[in-house]
């Protein structure tokens, strides 16, 4: 996972408006490569790794990376398709938008109420340090 700095989540927090591109790095630790290979599939619908490296203008093993990452990080399906005499390739779908932000909201409610409980025991936790009095 794409571990965003806090000096990163503070720039998204205090901009006047949060993008989508911003909501999804913040939320699920993705990068702008991954971005791009999940507007390609939006798109362009269910794509092969062909068609995805002339879509993304990358590399065969770089955009298959991207995909499998898609995948991976629940962003995107890969199934098989059929093709003459019985062979197959793989093929790639994007969850649907819709999808997407219920798995960022799944997300930052799991991320709040974990703080919430960090937090009602922070002043324990702060004494447990054994901070240097001044």
């Amino acid at each position: 996972m794409n571990i965003m700095s806090l000096k990163e989540i503070q720039s998204i927090l205090n901009a006047e408006e949060i993008g989508p591109e911003e909501l999804m790095k913040c939320a699920l630790g993705i990068k702008q490569t991954e971005i791009q290979a999940y507007c390609v599939l939006v798109n362009e619908g269910p794509i092969s790794i062909q068609e995805a490296t002339e879509h993304l203008d990358r590399s065969r093993s770089t955009a298959q990376r991207l995909l499998q990452n898609l995948v991976e990080k629940g962003l995107a399906t890969r199934e098989e398709d059929l093709i003459g005499l019985g062979g197959y390739r793989y093929v790639y779908r994007a969850v649907s938008p819709n999808r997407l932000k219920e798995s960022i909201e799944k997300t930052l409610d799991k991320w709040y109420s974990r703080m919430m409980e960090e937090l009602d025991t922070l002043p324990e936790k702060i004494v447990e340090l054994n901070c240097p009095e001044k």
